[in-house]
């Protein structure tokens, strides 16, 4: 009877346990909660997006580079604003770029990667 109890209770703090790591949805016709300040989030291709893009493009020093395309854009608030881009140049290769947009509106790379 004792051990019995005891996996009753164990049950009971699993159920509890794991229904503490649902994920939250908002109930149909309720808007999305806003971005998590400070994270990222899905931006549009904007002529900002567009313009960070650019310059990442003439910052990576490759005089035969030249943006095909603007694939996908994430921004992040900061002290300023990170433009993530992931982008394809004119020779088929794929980067992820961090340009960093400062408040008096200077742009600097961060970081660039190839894609695979």
């Amino acid at each position: 009877m004792v051990q019995e109890f005891k996996r009753s209770i164990a049950v009971c703090a699993a159920v509890v346990g794991l229904a503490g790591c649902a994920p939250t949805v908002p109930p149909a016709g309720l808007p999305e909660p806003p971005p998590l300040a400070g994270g990222w989030h899905a931006s549009a291709v904007d002529p900002e997006a567009r313009a960070a893009a650019a310059f990442a493009v003439r910052a990576m020093n490759r005089p035969e580079a030249s943006l095909k395309s603007l694939d996908a854009v994430q921004s992040q608030v900061v002290a300023g604003l990170n433009y993530q881009l992931d982008l394809t140049l004119m020779d088929g290769s794929r980067w992820r770029m961090v340009v960093y947009r400062n408040l008096d509106g200077a742009l600097s790379l961060t970081s660039s990667t190839p894609l695979r």
